[in-house]
């Protein structure tokens, strides 16, 4: 854990730096910008200057103002270079904005002198400077550059006083109300002024550099919690992707599989494992494992929870964190432990409500490798596991009852139609009218019996293929081509049109050939089913988008009401109009389409109006690679 925080914090200095980086290279690009300016201005002003007062050395001044532009065309090309550079380095942009003001104080200085030293206007670009540094360099550098500043200008005054250099007239010497302030800098009355400017000057670098380091300290924090939320979002993302493969599943096996393997990927290790009270409720026995060895499965086979203190508090509906395994015996097979290389491990129990099924574990490779975040996270990826095990329990039973009650239902059901069609054939003697209309209604109510008890069979039949069907590319107009015809020809017995609208440049789709028959079969027969006399069914396969082909099923039928539409991919719904306008049916073609849906990874909306029609689209995934073969 501690070489993870190490990378952790190196991941924070490089996304700080590229941060920095970043603010460095817009503000030297901003700086030369302003520097063209600057200098192209300061010589168009010079000559104002010096012909309204004459008392500027101008040509001087110019040629430090073009020394500025000269060196500044050498700043440009250098900055071009640098954007070429390594994004991870921060240094060179760093030693390339020290280069720019030290440049620019050299330059700077000696305009100050030669337009009146400490009356020139431009020691205000002193502090301009001073805080540019502050702004994009280290506290001591600009503190360094503060010192230098009245190191320099003080230097000038005392070779002015002794007469090594010669004073400058100010810039604006005249008769205005500035030459009235002028006071000679080798006077005692420029102490003050001097001393105030170097203490505004330090004020100046105290409160930048205070500010800059405020922000960095509140940039770090924000850094952080910036990474946290995306590490959040990443697992969420994969605890949608984890619970939505496990909704999926239709046995328990795969679900615990998917749950196992997800749980490792997610949690950032390398083993994982569910295991599963026997029916005795003694033994936790290995249900589902990622990542460990068969020989630890072997030998691990089943942890007596009466002799194990881990496993007797985790099936009393405790956590346990363990943080480093070697520090007590926690295993009864410690052997075994180490040879996986297992030194840390959190452990939860599968449970709904106070109904503890199992365990589920993930195993650290290092000592104290979890987090306080991670126990939580895993707790609520328990959780979801332990209620997708149960509900897919709940539904196999359920599914169990159904076909256990069918199979039981369908010999008698057999037995008494024969029965019925003998009396109603005459076989066992002669049959009234009135008679033979009760035998008929009998004999059409016990072939609807029939069809649910038939029905309920093939669904679970369905199910089982969906599991075993292997996805891979599947050209979709070739399976709807065949069924144009035998549709065409039902549709035209109840005098309902049916038009087929297939684009053939349609790229593959991951499916299964039996699967898309399935689907198209269903939601056509329930369109030409539904239609009354003289209505229309319109299918059409199209291209949605670059992901997706869409399969669409338009009809003018009877319609679904607001209230039904919810409902009508449960199993048996069947909506009162519906019944009345056609009586036979089980309610059960819509649940098909939709776990085919489920198993293709694609989506159905439906739209409907009551006595107006109904209208279902198919959204199926395109496949990526023709060639490929997927199975999920």
């Amino acid at each position: 854990m501690t070489d993870g925080l190490h990378m952790q914090l190196g991941d924070e200095l490089v996304r700080e730096q590229l941060f920095f980086r970043k603010e460095l290279r817009e503000r030297v690009r901003w700086l030369i910008r302003l520097r063209w300016i600057a200098a192209g201005s300061s010589l168009v002003a010079s000559w104002l200057v010096y012909y309204q007062w004459r008392t500027l050395p101008v040509v001087t001044v110019d040629l430090i103002l073009l020394f500025v532009l000269l060196y500044n065309i050498g700043f440009h090309f250098i900055w071009r270079r640098l954007q070429t550079g390594n994004p991870r380095e921060v240094k060179p942009l760093t030693i390339f904005t020290h280069a720019q003001i030290i440049c620019d104080f050299s330059a700077l200085y000696p305009l100050i002198y030669f337009t009146g030293n400490l009356h020139s206007p431009l020691l205000i670009f002193l502090i301009f400077h001073v805080i540019l540094s502050g702004m994009l360099l280290f506290p001591l550098s600009c503190f360094l550059y503060c010192f230098s500043v009245p190191a320099v200008l003080g230097g000038l005054v005392t070779l002015q006083a002794l007469e090594i250099l010669p004073v400058q007239p100010a810039m604006f010497h005249g008769s205005s109300w500035v030459y009235r302030l002028y006071v000679p800098v080798d006077s005692p009355d420029m102490v003050p002024f001097f001393l105030l400017f170097v203490a505004a000057l330090f004020i100046t670098a105290f409160l930048v550099t205070s500010l800059k380091l405020s922000l960095r300290v509140k940039g770090r924090a924000l850094l952080q919690v910036s990474k946290a939320l995306d590490a959040g979002n990443v697992k969420l993302r994969a605890l949608y992707k984890m619970v939505t493969e496990m909704g999926g599943c239709v046995s328990l096996q795969p679900l615990m599989d998917v749950a196992t393997r997800n749980a490792a990927r997610i949690m950032g290790v390398d083993t994982c494992s569910i295991k599963l009270l026997d029916d005795q409720r003694e033994n936790l026995i290995f249900a589902s494992t990622f990542g460990l060895g068969e020989e630890y499965k072997k030998n691990s086979r089943g942890v007596k929870v009466a002799g194990n203190p881990i496993a007797q508090k985790i099936m009393d509906g405790t956590l346990s964190v363990i943080g480093k395994i070697d520090e007590k015996d926690y295993s009864q097979y410690p052997e075994d432990i180490r040879k996986e290389g297992i030194a840390s491990m959190i452990c939860l129990p599968l449970s709904v409500g106070k109904t503890v099924s199992g365990i589920f574990c993930v195993y650290g490779a290092e000592p104290g490798y979890f987090s306080e975040d991670d126990v939580k996270f895993f707790s609520l990826m328990t959780d979801l596991t332990a209620l997708s095990m149960e509900n897919l329990k709940r539904d196999l039973d359920k599914s169990w009852f159904l076909q256990k009650a069918a199979h039981q239902l369908r010999s008698p059901l057999n037995t008494v139609l024969s029965m019925l069609n003998l009396i109603k054939n005459r076989y066992l003697g002669p049959v009234t009218p009135k008679q033979a209309t009760t035998l008929d209604r009998s004999v059409k109510r016990l072939q609807i019996l029939g069809d649910v008890v038939a029905d309920l069979l093939n669904l679970e039949i369905k199910r089982m293929d969906l599991q075993k069907v292997v996805l891979h590319p599947v050209t979709a107009a070739s399976v709807l081509n065949p069924l144009r015809e035998p549709y065409q020809v039902l549709a035209a017995e109840k005098h309902v049109d049916v038009a087929f609208a297939i684009d053939k440049s349609l790229p593959h789709v991951l499916a299964d050939e039996k699967l898309v028959d399935d689907l198209f079969t269903n939601l056509i027969a329930n369109a030409v089913k539904y239609t009354p006399v003289g209505g229309a069914v319109r299918v059409t396969l199209s291209r949605e988008n670059s992901k997706h082909v869409r399969f669409q099923v338009r009809d003018t039928g009877i319609g679904i009401t607001p209230d039904d539409l919810p409902c009508i991919f449960t199993e048996f719904f069947r909506s009162a109009n519906a019944r009345q306008f056609e009586e036979e049916g089980t309610g059960l073609g819509l649940v098909v389409v939709k776990e085919i849906m489920d198993r293709l990874k694609g989506t159905i909306s439906v739209k409907s109006t009551l006595g107006e029609g109904t209208c279902f689209t198919c959204r199926l995934p395109i496949a990526d690679r023709p060639s490929a073969n997927e199975d999920n």
